[in-house]
């Protein structure tokens, strides 16, 4: 009777070396994710401190390496390390006076004087931090908060009609976003002016950017971490009786 040929040397190394690998993954994939989420989330806040520091390469390398993930723009981020100290946020009028080049305002990182900004924008803060907070939730839940796609568009489309809404106004030129008109209808107008313009501290724009970024950070996460859950443990079911089987025969 033939026997299927069994794979030696070099490449036998080289298959049981990558299975290794995907058995880690698959046994400490949570971790993984979590660590990842928090060094993305942590790198935004690093950059300004890299600045403040007197660093401003270790700073820079950050800017650079998230900017292709987000927009950037100093008036939808935050500025920590200023001489009035905590966290600010700047109107686009005042960052043009503080020297911001309004051709090119995803370069202008701030100055000792006002801080500078973070690498993370508003929205892309709040999804990451959404995304932390939710699977912290979902491990403590002993795994049982899960999303199907369908009750995930709720936490999604938020997001998206805002940020589309955003693209909309600034592209069309109509600027219906900066003045938010409509919510001033909602509302019968019975907030500060202030409020339904800008970006800064407690304008709606900005407390739809976190909300809505909250809200898919949660959403995504028990969405995703479930369905990662049972993909990787079918994973660890198939490989793991496998490489204690050819551990055992290592031995004899």
């Amino acid at each position: 009777m033939n026997q299927q040929p069994t794979v030696r040397g070099t490449p036998r190394t080289v298959v049981l070396t990558l299975q290794k690998f995907i058995l880690l993954l698959a046994r400490y994939w949570f971790l993984i994710a979590m660590l990842l989420t928090g060094a993305i989330l942590a790198s935004g806040f690093l950059a300004p401190a890299f600045m403040a520091e007197g660093q401003p390469q270790a700073g820079e390398a950050i800017y650079r390496f998230l900017a292709p993930h987000n927009h950037q723009l100093p008036q939808r981020s935050y500025f920590l390390f200023g001489r009035t100290g905590g966290v600010q946020t700047y109107s686009l009028e005042e960052l043009l006076a503080f020297g911001a080049n309004p051709h090119n305002l995803q370069n202008f990182v701030g100055s000792a004087e006002i801080g500078y900004k973070t690498a993370l924008n508003h929205r892309m803060i709040a999804i990451f931090t959404g995304i932390f907070i939710g699977g912290m939730m979902w491990v403590l839940a002993g795994q049982r908060l899960r999303l199907s796609f369908i009750w995930f568009l709720p936490f999604a489309l938020p997001l998206i009609f805002d940020g589309l809404s955003h693209m909309v106004s600034e592209n069309s030129g109509e600027g219906f976003r900066q003045s938010n008109t409509w919510a001033v209808t909602l509302t019968g107008g019975g907030l500060p002016a202030s409020f339904y313009s800008g970006t800064t501290f407690g304008t709606l724009n900005w407390l739809l950017r976190t909300v809505t970024g909250l809200l898919f950070g949660l959403g995504l996460a028990w969405f995703l971490f479930p369905y990662l859950a049972r993909r990787f443990m079918s994973i660890r079911l198939r490989l793991e009786p496998r490489l204690k089987k050819i551990a055992t025969a290592e031995k004899v």
